[in-house]
């Protein structure tokens, strides 16, 4: 399977999420977009965030944030991860979502 064909929903991810989380009060600097493909068919965009010391990574990954974050991309599922540091998780696509 080519991971090409979630390039048009994930550059309009890329091009939204800054202005989703600012419309909440955040402003992380976004250091890259990883868009992957799983071997059963899910495909992933990771939006990847350099959040200041100075701010609480709590404020990124509160419940009402994801479900804003999930809302305003159309209720793309949106996970969130802050081992090796702070990224969403944006799923764009899965066999599962097509039944």
């Amino acid at each position: 399977m080519s991971v090409d064909r979630y390039l048009p929903a994930a550059r309009y991810v890329a091009r939204t999420i800054p202005g989703i989380l600012a419309q909440r009060g955040l402003n992380p600097f976004i250091s890259r977009f990883v868009l992957t493909e799983t071997e059963q068919g899910n495909a992933w965009l990771f939006v990847v965030l350099e959040v200041s010391p100075l701010q609480h990574l709590e404020d990124y990954s509160a419940t009402d944030v994801l479900d804003y974050l999930s809302t305003a991309l159309h209720v793309l599922p949106v996970v969130v991860s802050d081992s090796y540091g702070l990224r969403y998780a944006v799923l764009l696509g899965s066999p599962n979502m097509l039944k």
